[in-house]
């Protein structure tokens, strides 16, 4: 690959500090009133969850892919235990909404749809939707356990994460910043916390892409003096090396117990309809005993 004066261009101007500013001005404003909108909503959704018993929770952040939310909660009612599976919907598109809560009615999953998102940058609108949960249902949940798996991320072997995180506070991926930065984050889409120990703290799940951190990186300054590696998990992440239809791609196995897709809502291979197809197929058939129990065909 060349130099690319275009972009060489935009990092220049990215990098530039009244734009640096600026930018970071307006994603503060539309974090802040994103967390503002519809709260009593997610204040009533945490009474109902309440009212089941369950001390346990794990939010998985939807985004336009009925498919993978079919896969996800088979999985999940095959393979969990210990914890509740909630079903955060940030889907744009109103009938991938309906379909995706159509299938959590069916399978018995809880739902919640939250209000629209403004943001266009999705690692952004991925992180701006985990602050909304934390703050509006988390907060007044108060559950012994939370946290957050990807909606591509699916358990594949017996799993209790809160038998996993006995005597821990903190379960997760945990990636260092990029080169010349300090610090590192939980991978958003694989991080479970003790809410007795973060409850005092103003997380924020989103980016900053400017210290190196990806989504999940705004915890960096709080996490950084509350845990450290003698209180942590870490899931180990290792690569699968998969070869679909004369296809090859890798993709990730965290913790010997998640298969990852990667990307399932808006990049790579799995943006194609006929990658999509494989990929499902494989799933289902490697993991979830077959197509039978499938409810979504249509990819």
């Amino acid at each position: 690959m060349g130099w690319n004066p275009v972009k060489s261009l935009i990092r220049k101007i990215h990098q530039n500090r009244q734009v640096r500013k600026a930018k970071d001005f307006r994603n503060a404003l539309v974090k802040g009133y994103f967390r503002s909108r519809n709260q009593a909503s997610g204040a009533e959704f945490a009474e109902e969850l309440r009212r089941t018993g369950a001390r346990h929770f794990c939010f998985s952040i939807a985004y336009n892919t009925p498919w993978v939310i079919d896969a996800l909660t088979k999985a999940w009612l095959t393979y969990s235990s210990g914890m509740t599976l909630v079903v955060i919907d940030n889907s744009s598109k109103p009938a991938a909404r309906q379909a995706i809560e159509a299938i959590c009615r069916r399978r018995g999953i809880a739902y919640f749809g939250l209000p629209r998102n403004p943001e266009w940058n999705p690692n952004r609108s991925h992180g701006i939707s985990m602050n909304w949960v934390f703050h509006n249902i988390v907060r007044p949940l108060r559950p012994d356990l939370f946290g957050f798996l990807d909606h591509d991320c699916f358990p594949v072997v017996a799993l209790d994460i809160a038998t996993r995180m006995a005597g821990t506070d903190a379960y997760g991926t945990k990636y260092p910043a990029k080169r010349g930065h300090e610090g590192w984050y939980f991978w958003a889409g694989l991080c479970f916390f003790r809410f007795s120990v973060v409850e005092d703290l103003e997380l924020d799940f989103t980016p900053r892409f400017d210290t190196g951190l990806d989504t999940g990186g705004g915890n960096w300054p709080m996490l950084r003096d509350r845990l450290d590696d003698s209180n942590i998990v870490n899931a180990e992440k290792t690569t699968i090396s998969l070869k679909l239809g004369g296809i090859e791609a890798d993709h990730r196995m965290l913790d010997n117990s998640f298969f990852h897709v990667g990307g399932a809502s808006y990049r790579g291979l799995i943006s194609t309809r006929h990658y999509r197809r494989l990929m499902c197929d494989y799933v289902w058939e490697t993991y979830l005993g077959g197509v039978a129990e499938r409810l979504v065909n249509d990819l």
